[in-house]
């Protein structure tokens, strides 16, 4: 008997752990300019906790409110438990160009995103960014709702909202925190999961003198007639003035004079080389279509182009190429339209 209650004791703590204390926090830190904001919805069983010598009734909803969270308990009557505090000077802010055609996001705190509403909807300016990071962009124009990493689409709603609500005809820029800028609350007991996040607002756009971004690729050089005798397609990736004479050499060893290789500042940028290999006619090229970088990853997007059957072409060998100037990469990935991959290449 006392071996079977001893086997029990594991099973019962785990019930107790299961369980908990009932109910669970979603906090939103809302850093407008004029003030800060906590707005601290509580989700679970109706229940009482303590709060710094404070006594919280959570209850199930007992009317309606903007500021009310669907399935979020009510707090004393009210549909959430809003604390304003002092404003914190802003660490990160979005500026126009003087010509009107360039955003630039600026920080000095991590980021995990920031979102533009100009007027008629939402647009998205950036993913994550570093502390002291700058990204300037042209303006997007694709609508959408933004997702905002600590909340539910619910609370978002809400947040939103009055985020809108407080802008007076101006437009809106939202950063969202990749920490939240206060500390948690102190609740008694404490609740079985604790989210927090962090918007800092800004109404209006500030003109300043913006950079434009560094093109993402520049064309060095491109055709059909490359020395690269191969049949099958080919990457390479140079990094150094000795490996691009190399690349250059596959581009340029069927001319005379040969043409000197391009000048390419290798302490930022990177030369990527394609070559579609053999093919019995003319009539073949090789376009580009744009080029996304993940880390130290560049991936090139190609659209390779074919000639039409019965087209009048050169009847000879061809061997179509392109080669590109990138930002600094160790690895370069050719890839269709369709996402399939052409070629790679590593330092």
């Amino acid at each position: 008997m006392r071996k079977a209650f001893l086997l029990l004791l594991p099973l019962l703590a785990a019930c107790e752990v299961l369980e908990g204390t009932g109910y669970r926090v979603a906090e939103a830190q809302l850093l407008f300019p004029e003030a800060t904001e906590r707005w601290t919805y509580f989700y679970g069983e109706p229940r009482e906790v303590r709060l710094e010598g404070r006594v919280l009734k959570l209850e199930k909803a007992s009317g309606q409110s903007l500021w009310a969270v669907p399935g979020a308990l009510w707090v004393d009557g009210n549909p959430l438990l809003r604390e304003v505090g002092p404003a914190l000077r802003p660490q990160a802010e979005a500026v126009r160009g003087v010509s009107g055609s360039l955003l630039e996001v600026r920080t000095q705190i991590p980021l995990r995103s920031s979102w533009l509403y100009d007027g008629a909807g939402w647009v998205r300016l950036t993913g994550s960014l570093k502390e002291g990071e700058k990204r300037t962009l042209v303006q997007p124009m694709d609508y959408t709702t933004p997702d905002l990493y600590a909340f539910t689409g619910a609370e978002t709603q809400v947040l939103l909202r009055e985020v809108l609500a407080r802008r007076g005809g101006r437009q809106v820029v939202v950063f969202e925190l990749s920490e939240p800028a206060l500390r948690p609350l102190s609740l008694d007991p404490s609740p079985d999961a604790y989210r927090a996040g962090a918007l800092l607002v800004q109404y209006g756009l500030n003109v300043d003198l913006v950079t434009p971004p560094t093109p993402p690729y520049r064309i060095l050089d491109r055709g059909a007639n490359a020395a690269y005798q191969e049949s099958e397609p080919r990457a390479f990736l140079a990094n150094t003035p000795t490996r691009l004479a190399e690349v250059w050499n596959l581009v340029v060893a069927n001319r005379l004079p040969r043409p000197p290789a391009p000048q390419v500042d290798f302490r930022t940028r990177s030369v990527a080389a394609f070559f579609w290999g053999l093919k019995p006619t003319g009539g073949y090229g090789i376009e580009v279509l744009g080029v996304t970088y993940l880390g130290d990853t560049a991936r090139v997007v190609l659209n390779l182009i074919s000639p039409r059957p019965g087209a009048i072409v050169t009847q000879a060998l061809t061997s179509p190429y392109v080669l590109l100037e990138l930002n600094r990469v160790k690895r370069v990935v050719f890839t269709d339209p369709a996402g399939r991959t052409l070629a790679e290449a590593r330092e």
